[in-house]
């Protein structure tokens, strides 16, 4: 008995070591897959354990003709340096250890979903099929440096935890970095972007180089610039899309060149954005887009700036000294006391809102255009001129001003004849109601009033007379009248014209 019961354990036991052994990786040695391809064989494993270098570059002539397929495997070291594939490679979630692939040269689909890069490198490399890196993972730094894509490429939700070199690289189709993460920095200067490209909710966590590339049709909606954005020199064709991005860092994009639309709306800026020199041929929309630093747009060229609903800072400032813009959209109560100080610029703003037809935008700036330069004034004939012009007329587009003037003369004056007792009833009344009402020796408040009016307007009342001194103060009162009125009549009607 003891004995059928210590067979049946050793069974149970041997059955056990056999499922381990059936569950775990398959081992196979890299010199049975490089014999099997320099045969012209195709290899696939899924699941395996690739023992030993995979030195593709071994092949005969550094050549492969055969697909290689490695779905789910595990390799320590790869070496596919120089190697020209000309049909399918697919290592789809598989996992590298070291693996290098410079200078290689894939004819075929070239597909590296899902696949974990402990240390990798990609210089030189040509893809002319569809290269796939959808979930990749490169845990250390890795290049694709002068590297070429001449057909679709696709980088969604890849994860660079070191820094991501693609300096130089050429992509001739469409490429896709949808949701990719960058842990350190994302290099990208001199790339040639000649299709269409979506960077679209793409994690900058450092800093973003696009220093001196070209797109075309290039979508960043979404994407989250922690660090340092630099675009300088870039050259924009198609739409550019930023629309909803946000840049942690400062935002660099002097001398940049759009050729088409470039779209702003609603991205977030916390820290300066440069745009000097930068030249937009086409709508530039930033409508709802939130500044809390410093926009410069210096010496730039502007077709059309959406800037309507667009929220600044307290402390930000808008620089448009010698930026040429044909048309500014935005309301000046949106941007005013933003606007750094520059005559030219104020100007500018100025013609902008005339040519746009909104009358009380041009008003408004004008006349913050002359306050500012009334300021910058010493003190002199020109100052006190536009003191003048500033208090009585509000530089000629305020004609509340002078009604304000014209009420105020008057009850100035009115109190001077009331109070001094300047006016008299005269003998011969100008109506015969006037004969029947009667006048105190000493006039009223209200009758002083009345004179003034009179007096401010045209000429004083015959039926009232004034006396002494106060015959001065009545040619004053209606020569200030007459400048009061005119003042106020030049200014309404170049209100109303307008």
């Amino acid at each position: 008995m003891a004995l059928r019961i210590m067979i049946l354990l050793a069974l149970l036991l041997a059955v056990g070591v056999a499922e381990v052994r059936a569950a775990s990786p398959q081992d196979v040695l890299a010199g049975e897959i490089l014999s099997r391809m320099s045969d012209g064989q195709s290899v696939y494993y899924d699941g395996a354990n690739i023992v030993g270098d995979l030195n593709l570059r071994a092949l005969p002539g550094s050549r492969a003709g055969s697909s290689l397929q490695l779905i789910n495997c595990t390799v320590s070291s790869a070496t596919f340096n120089d190697l020209t594939m000309n049909s399918d490679l697919v290592l789809w979630g598989t996992s590298f250890g070291n693996a290098s692939f410079d200078r290689a040269s894939f004819q075929g689909l070239a597909d590296f979903a899902n696949t974990s890069f402990q240390h990798s490198s990609f210089r030189g490399t040509s893809f002319a099929g569809p290269a796939v890196f959808d979930g990749a993972i490169f845990r250390d730094n890795t290049s694709f440096e002068d590297t070429n894509f001449r057909q679709d490429t696709s980088f969604k939700e890849t994860i660079f935890k070191g820094i991501a070199d693609f300096n130089y690289t050429r992509f001739d189709s469409y490429t896709y970095f949808s949701g990719a993460q960058f842990h350190q920095e994302a290099l990208f200067s001199d790339v040639d972007f000649s299709g269409a490209l979506d960077f679209s909710a793409a994690a900058f966590a450092a800093t973003a180089n696009f220093f001196q590339s070209r797109f075309n049709a290039a979508s960043f909606n979404d994407a989250v610039f922690s660090g340092p954005a630099q675009f300088g020199l870039a050259k924009f064709s198609g739409l550019s899309s930023f629309g909803e991005a946000v840049f942690a860092g400062e935002a660099g994009f002097n001398l940049a060149r759009f050729s088409d639309a470039a779209y702003f709306s609603g991205a977030v800026f916390q820290k300066d954005a440069f745009y000097g020199l930068t030249k937009f041929q086409d709508i530039a929309s930033f409508q709802g887009a939130r500044f809390d630093g410093n926009l410069n747009f210096k010496s730039g060229s502007i077709s059309t700036l959406l800037f309507e609903k667009a929220t600044l800072g307290p402390d930000s400032r808008i620089n448009l000294n010698d930026t040429d813009f044909a048309r500014l959209k935005a309301h000046w109560a949106e941007i005013t006391g933003h606007v750094i100080w520059d005559p030219g610029a104020y100007l500018a703003l100025v013609s902008n809102y005339h040519g746009l037809g909104w009358s009380d935008d041009e008003d408004d700036c004008y006349y913050q255009y002359r306050k500012l330069d009334q300021s910058h004034k010493r003190w002199g004939m020109s100052k006190a001129i536009d003191v003048v012009a500033w208090i009585s007329c509000g530089y000629g587009v305020r004609p509340d001003y002078a009604v304000a003037w014209a009420l105020l003369t008057i009850l100035a004056f009115a109190l001077v004849f009331w109070r001094g007792d300047g006016i008299r009833r005269s003998a011969k009344p100008l109506y015969e109601q006037a004969e029947r009402d009667t006048v105190p020796e000493h006039v009223t408040f209200r009758n002083a009033l009345f004179f003034s009016t009179m007096v401010f307007l045209s000429q004083g009342p015959i039926d009232f007379l004034p006396i002494g001194r106060h015959r001065y103060n009545v040619i004053l009162e209606g020569i200030l009248g007459w400048l009061l009125l005119a003042l106020f009549l030049v200014t309404l009607g170049r209100v109303m014209i307008r």
